[in-house]
């Protein structure tokens, strides 16, 4: 794979190898992430009639759903952990041509450990909503997982003695709630060694942790098109839509009656700061909510109440950094050329794409495609500016 060398080992706590009939079974792996969502993978093998993985580590339950796999590259010496998932589902595919029939694993990261058991109703007494995240992620502690728990905006805890909240659907899905709530997101991404993983539930920052990343030195090789023999990706597409940046703005209403309604527009350059100096006018409005007809309590469209101000805002500003990135850009990649392996939720700059689209970007999401011999990556990139502060890129 042009100096790049995969590693695949299993094991719930401690991880092994896999038996080398896996290894010389590997037609290709496939990893698919992006920017606050779940990750994933899938893995073709060959399944040679009587071979061992048809014989023995099928019928094992080597392959099993639930299976832990770690995916490392070794790059120019580097190791860098891919994928670090469970097997959710394979699928055996048998032919008449030998040599032909494949088995198929497919699997995500660990949260989908969190959304098998539907637990809606299950009490939370007296619980913020951080507490709640910390609570349910905890299962996750003896897997490597970290938990960076952000609190959410100030909420009212109800008196346990009168009411409190309950689950809605499984772990997963009401972390993915709370997090809507407020504006926030939940991601989960591997760490530097096998076995340490992150989980983020906090504001939708992507843009202000890349630049934190870039800061301590965290950078990735500029992608370079259109520059002869210093042209390190093999094709770019940036596509602006001017009609689709909005100026996000709420309404805000107290509980007391009659109270005014109070219209707040948010900055996206809060969560989001411009990664150029041409700026994007705004094209339209978008109103997150309407004003209730009464004092203030009435749920809108979009699940929220117009009297809690704290994660209106934080809601508000998510959004409106969300919605500001109306430039994208669409590529792919060998990695023996580009001499790393390309992240998602990191920045990175782009040269030869013409001044106006030059300059710097966010990684939205990556795939990652290895066969023997071929290593390449196709990736998505936004922005939320025109051109670039600087004529000169780190190399």
């Amino acid at each position: 794979m042009g100096g790049v060398q995969l590693s695949v080992k299993t094991g719930m706590f401690t991880f092994a190898p896999v038996p080398e009939a896996v290894v010389d079974a590997i037609r290709d792996v496939r990893v698919t992430q992006k920017a606050g969502q779940r990750s994933g993978f899938q893995m073709t093998l060959a399944m040679e009639k009587g071979g061992a993985i048809e014989r023995e580590l099928l019928p094992s339950g080597f392959f099993a759903p639930g299976t832990r796999m770690v995916l490392s590259l070794i790059t120019n010496g580097v190791r860098e952990v891919l994928m670090d998932g469970h097997i959710a589902r394979y699928d055996v595919s048998q032919s008449n041509e030998p040599g032909q029939a494949t088995l198929a694993l497919t699997g995500t990261d660990a949260t989908q450990l969190l959304d098998q058991i539907d637990l809606t109703g299950v009490p939370l007494p007296g619980m913020p909503p951080v507490a709640q995240v910390a609570m349910m992620l905890a299962p996750l502690a003896p897997l490597g997982v970290v938990p960076t728990v952000v609190p959410t905006p100030l909420v009212a805890v109800e008196n346990p003695l009168k009411e409190w909240k309950s689950v809605k659907g499984t772990f997963y899905n009401h972390i993915q709630w709370l997090a809507s709530q407020v504006g926030y997101q939940f991601s989960l991404e591997p760490g530097v060694t096998e076995g340490q993983q992150f989980a983020y539930f906090g504001p939708d920052i992507g843009t202000l942790i890349a630049l934190g990343r870039s800061a301590a030195g965290d950078l990735l090789p500029p992608l370079t098109v259109n520059m002869d023999a210093a042209s390190n990706i093999e094709s770019l597409s940036v596509s602006f839509d001017g009609l689709s940046k909005p100026l996000v703005y709420g309404f805000y209403q107290p509980k007391e009656a009659p109270s005014p309604v109070i219209p707040i527009p948010f900055p996206d350059a809060v969560f989001n700061p411009p990664l150029g100096p041409g700026f994007i006018p705004y094209a339209k409005n978008l109103a997150m909510n309407q004003p209730s007809s009464g004092g203030g309590n009435d749920n809108t469209e979009d699940g929220m109440t117009t009297s809690d101000l704290a994660a209106l805002i934080m809601r508000g500003m998510g959004r409106a950094a969300r919605a500001a990135n109306v430039i994208t850009a669409s590529g792919s990649l060998d990695v023996a050329r580009y001499g790393q392996i390309l992240r998602p939720r990191r920045l990175v700059s782009v040269r030869g794409a013409g001044p106006h689209s030059d300059g710097t970007y966010y990684v939205q999401s990556v795939s990652t495609t290895i066969q023997r011999g071929s290593f390449k990556q196709s990736f998505s990139l936004s922005r939320n500016a025109h051109g670039s502060f600087s004529e000169k890129v780190a190399v």
